[in-house]
């Protein structure tokens, strides 16, 4: 019995499997103490609103929602129209893709303790898995070869947990208190370059991520930092109609 485990911790603790096995006994630390009462189990969606640049253009590559409110027309934030030139711009378009990134694995978008949880045994379970029965007999265990099968094991186990926890997605979010209607006459700032007729983005604020809506205007061009209302929705196109707040008119 002691020569089995013993072999067996030796199979755990070897070459890319090492992250692996570490994250599962902290995974297992925390599970006990959890058990024992001593740390809360949060199963609350942690806020990703962490003032990220959102003038980027990032296509929305979440999967469709499984609840919640009629919210046509409206993206959770992570990009607007602009791509500036020079070094500001750039890093505005690195920060809008690895947001859209982080947003598509679901993290962020179900319990953390979840995410993680699902996370560490899919990435022990590869690692492991790939290890002993493929990479083992190609590769010796050095650190380089180690470092960099561990960092494919992480890539892989990333995307099979967005696909086993996209069902949870929404089900510990409470609905937020505003839909598509409750939107006409509000006002919101305008996120693109400009906002015309034929193109525009901007900026609703919530007690949580911004909303990002596409809009357009009824003839001229409203610049980028202007206070505008919505004064119409097309559900068919999912666009809705801004009029530029004249200053004596804002409130």
């Amino acid at each position: 019995m002691e020569q089995a485990l013993t072999e067996f911790v030796g199979r755990m603790f070897v070459g890319p499997v090492w992250p692996a096995s570490l994250l599962v006994c902290l995974m297992v630390f925390y599970t006990l103490i959890a058990v024992l009462g001593l740390i809360d189990l949060d199963l609350d969606v942690p806020d990703m609103d962490a003032g990220i640049p959102s003038d980027l253009g990032v296509p929305d590559l979440d999967a469709p929602d499984l609840g919640g409110p009629d919210l046509d027309g409206v993206q959770l934030e992570t990009g607007g129209g602009d791509f500036d030139v020079g070094e500001a711009g750039t890093l505005d378009f690195i920060s809008g893709i690895a947001a859209t990134t982080v947003r598509w694995t679901n993290f962020g978008r179900v319990p953390l303790v979840i995410w993680v949880g699902a996370f560490t045994v899919i990435f022990w379970a590869i690692s492991y898995g790939l290890w002993h029965y493929l990479d083992a007999s190609r590769y010796a265990p050095t650190w380089l070869v180690s470092i960099l099968l561990a960092a494919r094991n992480f890539v892989l186990a990333t995307i099979v947990t967005k696909f086993v926890t996209q069902p949870a997605v929404g089900k510990f979010t409470p609905p937020p208190g505003y839909d598509t209607e409750r939107l006409l006459g509000a006002t919101c700032e305008i996120s693109s370059i400009a906002a015309s007729p034929s193109f525009g983005q901007a900026k609703f604020r919530t007690n949580a991520a911004p909303l990002l809506l596409n809009v357009r205007t009824k003839e001229s061009e409203i610049p980028k930092g202007t206070e505008v209302r919505i004064i119409d929705y097309d559900s068919s196109k999912r666009i809705y109609t801004v009029i530029e707040i004249q200053p004596e008119n804002k409130s």
